[in-house]
């Protein structure tokens, strides 16, 4: 899984890998050489003595941890130089094997120099070499390992953001395409539909006035003014209601101005307030295609839900709420009440569940509850950022 960064990323990864490498090696490292030190004087000791009393009777306590300091330092000091971490695999094995072995010898090399061993046999100078040579070859291994696995990580986390960048424009990219055809649809039903319609009306008129200079039959003539008659309510209810349908009138605007012109197309002895809250509108704001699509969204949830309380719950009384409630980090709340006949015994979503189909792929969530008017309640949760959940 091979994920495209920048030069300065890259950079930026060797030098995280190397600062990781050498603090896990050198800690690993100098762990050994104090322990190893501190044993030999405090463990093995018959009698317990403090600092000062091993200093003075054993002088060569700084030189031993020094040799150990100087050879963990020869350590990371050659990582660093031959780019230890960003070697292949088989490489990087030899020259951990190559730096493990001039650092035992090194550090032998020191104790010498300083008299630890005066005289030291092959099997002390063979021990001493084999077990810093063992240490270095440990540290560093597991150094790698933790740097590899850091490496993997990083690599992972970043084709998963890559992925939910790609899927984010993919839904945006069909969420522009949608609105796009969404508004020349409706544009098409509101203006080249709506003009043929007319004008088949106006033919009709001039047809029927033709018939009644001509001494058509009433029945003819009638005829033809109840099409004319139909086409007029399809052009005035049907086409106008599946162009609003498609795009709400004023969803431009914004959610408050299109949730309150639907509220006014409610019958007048309706009881029906909408409340938008600026900061919810002002939440939704934008021309975005995501954002219009949210809006719609939470339109068809009003509509839907008006339509179900007067049709089904034969309501007298609807309030529509929308509020931004900062308690559930920022998310749009919409509510609309009714003081109908309640829910059922088995809720009927129907029209519903195309709407709450729609909301869950922008985040959203949909419940139906029973509402303290006493009807039901349609409750919609929605983040303020459209598509983050």
């Amino acid at each position: 899984m091979n994920t495209a960064v920048s030069p300065v990323v890259a950079d930026r990864d060797r030098h995280d890998d190397l600062r990781v490498l050498l603090l896990t090696a050198g800690a690993l490292m100098l762990t050994f050489a104090i322990g190893s030190t501190v044993q030999a004087i405090f463990v093995f000791r018959p009698i317990r003595l403090t600092i000062g009393e091993v200093i003075e009777q054993d002088p060569l306590l700084p030189a031993r941890l020094f040799a150990g300091v100087a050879a963990v330092g020869f350590v990371l000091a050659a990582a660093v130089l031959v780019r230890l971490n960003e070697r292949r695999p088989v490489p990087m094995l030899a020259w951990v094997a190559a730096i493990s072995v001039l650092a035992g010898i090194g550090r032998h090399l020191l104790q010498l120099l300083f008299g630890v061993y005066p005289r030291p046999s092959l099997e002390t100078t063979t021990t001493e070499v084999v077990s810093a040579c063992a240490v270095v070859v440990v540290s560093l291994l597991l150094a790698l390992l933790q740097v590899r696995t850091r490496a993997q990580l990083r690599q992972h986390e970043r084709a998963a953001a890559e992925h939910r960048t790609r899927a984010s424009l993919a839904l945006a990219e069909l969420a522009a395409e949608e609105m796009r055809v969404r508004r020349e649809v409706a544009e098409g039903l509101h203006g080249t539909l709506q003009g043929r319609l007319v004008m088949a009306q106006s033919s009709l008129t001039a047809l029927a006035r033709r018939g009644r200079e001509a001494g058509w039959a009433k029945s003819d003539v009638g005829r033809l003014e109840e099409l004319r008659t139909e086409l007029e309510t399809v052009r005035e209810h049907d086409v106008r209601e599946l162009s609003q349908l498609l795009y709400p009138v004023g969803i431009d605007i914004g959610l408050g101005h299109a949730v309150r012109t639907l509220a006014r197309r409610v019958p007048a002895d309706i009881d029906i307030t909408a409340d938008v809250a600026p900061d919810a509108d002002d939440a939704l704001d934008g021309s975005t295609s995501r954002a219009v699509s949210a809006r719609i969204a939470l339109v068809r949830a009003v509509e839907e839900a008006i339509t179900n309380a007067l049709r089904h719950g034969a309501a007298t009384t609807i309030r529509v709420l929308i509020r931004l409630d900062e308690a559930t980090a920022g998310r749009i709340r919409l509510t609309v009440d009714d003081d109908g006949t309640g829910l059922p015994a088995t809720p009927r979503w129907n029209g519903l569940a195309r709407t709450a189909d729609r909301l869950e792929l922008h985040g959203g969530t949909v419940a139906l509850e029973d509402s303290p008017l006493g009807g039901a309640r349609l409750r919609v949760e929605l983040p303020a950022r459209p598509g983050v959940r």
